[in-house]
């Protein structure tokens, strides 16, 4: 017997990794900062908020705590610097369990 929600499920969760924010994110460092001075700012600050949640990055909840808003180009830099540090952290780990194994397996 087949489970048709199931399926459904299966078929959504794939969708919610196709987000633009989670490609963004796992994107190539190469050109990424031309790629994000492309992008409207209002885009930059969603994934900024989407990101880190407790931030202030939208103009409405820097209005509503009292914090200046955000220029563009901050946003780029910030959100270039947030993706370098992803892929720095990564490289690190492989780096590591790569070298844990290697002296695991001596």
């Amino acid at each position: 017997m087949v489970n048709k929600f199931k399926e459904k499920r299966t078929a959504i969760s794939n969708s919610i990794w196709s987000d633009w924010r989670e490609q963004l994110r796992e994107s190539e460092l190469v050109g990424l900062q031309q790629r994000l001075e492309k992008l409207e700012k209002e885009m930059l600050l969603d994934w900024l908020q989407w990101n880190n949640p407790k931030g202030n990055y939208t103009d409405r909840k820097c209005i509503e705590n009292g914090v200046q808003q955000i220029s563009k180009m901050k946003a780029v830099e910030y959100i270039y610097k947030e993706i370098l540090r992803i892929h720095m952290k990564r490289k690190y780990n492989a780096f590591s369990n790569t070298h844990a194994q290697l002296m695991f397996n001596n």
